[in-house]
């Protein structure tokens, strides 16, 4: 599904303009990044574009033909489990109340915990996981959701370097399987070009200075950090963000 970011203006109540005038198309298929300063309206963009918050002006459209069950899920910053189920139920909350067959609840669950690396805790308390495993919980309840847009919202925040590394090539082979539209927000320069096929930078007066095309092949798993069009993006992004021409 391809997402459509009209002039899109944001404030919230009893603050200054988040967002001001973006707009931006995320091909249908693709991963996108985005990337910015605190406080630029990444994060609220992406509530805007999951319908959990109305634009001010202009508009948002997802448009294309719907493969999945729903149309927008979304990964935050702070995983958000409900601590009275367990990992499995909480990976798989949305294949439950889909209403699936029990046989298949099962098979999915097993699926997306194993695909995060939480196979052997399904039966585990949220309060009982590390930071990065309750990460990684909330990364396999938005697959398991079966939509057609991911929204990832610093995903990777409360991971070591080795884990974000091993789940990044987890997400890029989910992505090469199913190549559903994915949106990342992220602080990391390396990891949004590494991962995307377009990075965009927003200013921290909420506006967007540049969109950078990633020259590199699939998968990214196996291009060297030291592949010519990673670094030249690595490169463009800083510059944008720096302000350089």
């Amino acid at each position: 599904m391809r997402v459509e970011i009209d002039h899109v203006g944001f404030a919230y109540p009893g603050s200054g303009r988040v967002l001001q005038d973006v707009t931006l198309s995320v091909e249908s298929g693709s991963i996108h990044g985005i990337v910015g300063p605190n406080g630029c309206g990444k994060s609220t963009l992406l509530r805007l574009i999951a319908g959990l918050e109305s634009p001010l002006s202009g508009a948002i459209a997802i448009t294309g033909d719907r493969n999945h069950t729903n149309e927008t899920a979304i990964v935050f910053q702070d995983p958000r489990l409900l601590g009275w189920w367990d990992v499995g139920r909480n990976i798989a909350i949305g294949p439950e109340f889909g209403d699936v067959e029990p046989t298949m609840y099962e098979r999915l669950r097993d699926f997306f915990a194993s695909h995060v690396g939480l196979g052997e805790l399904i039966h585990r308390l949220p309060g009982t996981l590390s930071r990065g495993q309750q990460s990684r919980a909330g990364l396999g309840r938005a697959f398991a959701h079966d939509a057609d847009v991911l929204l990832l919202d610093e995903p990777f925040t409360h991971l070591d370097r080795i884990s974000r590394s091993r789940l990044h090539d987890e997400i890029e082979a989910f992505w090469l399987a199913d190549r559903r539209t994915m949106i990342l927000v992220t602080h990391d320069i390396e990891e949004a070009v590494t991962l995307s096929d377009r990075v965009t930078v927003m200013s921290g007066d909420g506006t967007i200075d540049a969109t950078i095309d990633v020259d590199a092949g699939r998968p990214r798993a196996d291009i060297p950090p030291t592949d010519p069009g990673i670094r030249a993006a690595i490169a463009s992004t800083w510059d944008a963000l720096e302000g350089r021409p």
